[in-house]
C-alpha cells in the first residue's frame, strides 16, 4: 500500500475515471467518468429536479450516491435542502414527476463507481498497468 495506490483509489472515488486515467488507462478512464458522471447529473438534474441527492430526506439513497464522491458532496450542498421543511404538503405537491428514476440513476451510479473503485483495488489492475506500459515503451496503456 504506497501512497500512489491510495491517493489513485482516493482520486478513483471522488471523480470516476480518474483512477483508471492514472494508471494510463486513457480512454478506459474518459468513458467511465463520462458515463459515470453523466449518468448521475442526468438522473439529478433532468430526471429528479434537483431533489435526487439530499442527505437530510434521503439519508439511504444518499449513501449509496455517494459512491460517486464529489458529485453526489456537491450536489447535496447546492441542492440538498428541503424548500418547505415544515410544509410536507407543498413539498408533495411540486415533487418532480420522474423523481424516483432519478433518484435510481443517482443510486446505480454511484454503486457502478464503486465497482470501477473496488477494481482499482485490486493488485492484478497495477500490475496489468505496470505490464502494457512496460510493452508500449514506458506509455501505459491507452
Amino acid at each position: 500500500m504506497t501512497p500512489q495506490y491510495l491517493l489513485t483509489v482516493i482520486l478513483g472515488w471522488l471523480v470516476p475515471g480518474v483512477g483508471h486515467w492514472i494508471l494510463g488507462y486513457r480512454m478506459r478512464g474518459a468513458l467511465l467518468g463520462a458515463t459515470l458522471l453523466g449518468t448521475f447529473w442526468l438522473g439529478e438534474c433532468v430526471l429528479a429536479g434537483r431533489m435526487a441527492v439530499t442527505l437530510e430526506v434521503h439519508p439511504i439513497f444518499f449513501g449509496l450516491q455517494a459512491g460517486n464522491g464529489l458529485s453526489a458532496f456537491a450536489a447535496n450542498m447546492l441542492f440538498g435542502r428541503p424548500a418547505h421543511p415544515d410544509q410536507t404538503e407543498v413539498i408533495q405537491r411540486n415533487l418532480p414527476e420522474h423523481l424516483n428514476l432519478g433518484i435510481l440513476f443517482c443510486s446505480v451510479s454511484g454503486l457502478l463507481n464503486m465497482l470501477v473503485v473496488l477494481q482499482l483495488l485490486d493488485p492484478r489492475t497495477w500490475r496489468e498497468a505496470a505490464g502494457a506500459g512496460r510493452a508500449a515503451g514506458g506509455r501505459g496503456p491507452s
